[in-house]
């Protein structure tokens, strides 16, 4: 569970039992300035949105730092306040840019691959991200209060 406010995550058993805690506020590696949406991958490690950072953190499911990637701009892997995150079946990491109006997709490791969306059909303010088994991505598009729903090829 993220705390934006209190710039920490919170880790809980199903039955509700706080198992631990880390992050805080700030700039540095383990540290959050906007934490705003959360994804596990298969080896359950935990992906964060870090809004105000502009980039994606990621940590071990002790709340261990193991890496960052993307940075504040418009190209390539980098991020305008980054707020959805997703994990597709071969651990590709799928990321709203919620002031750039795309969706980002990256390899594992944080490596840049592909956009999601095209300036055909452009997004204003995504945010939350659902991909399905079946190669769907579904985009919680506020600026233009809908959701859409692409072909998303795995």
């Amino acid at each position: 569970v993220i705390d934006n406010k209190g710039s920490c995550i919170f880790i809980f058993q199903s039955n509700g039992k706080l198992i631990s805690k880390f992050g805080s506020r700030g700039n540095h590696d383990w540290q959050f300035a906007g934490p705003h949406y959360v994804a596990i991958n298969a080896n359950n490690d935990i992906i964060v949105s870090d809004f105000h950072n502009h980039c994606i953190k990621v940590f071990d499911s002790e709340g261990n730092f193991l890496f960052t990637f993307g940075s504040n701009g418009e190209g390539n892997g980098q991020f305008n306040a980054p707020t959805g995150v997703a994990v597709d079946q071969k651990g590709n990491i799928l990321v709203a840019d919620w002031g750039n109006s795309r969706i980002q997709v990256f390899d594992s490791s944080g490596s840049f691959l592909s956009f999601v969306n095209t300036a055909a059909d452009p997004l204003y303010g995504p945010q939350g991200l659902a991909v399905t088994s079946d190669g769907y991505v579904a985009v919680a598009d506020s600026g233009n209060h809908c959701f859409k729903i692409y072909k998303y090829l795995q």
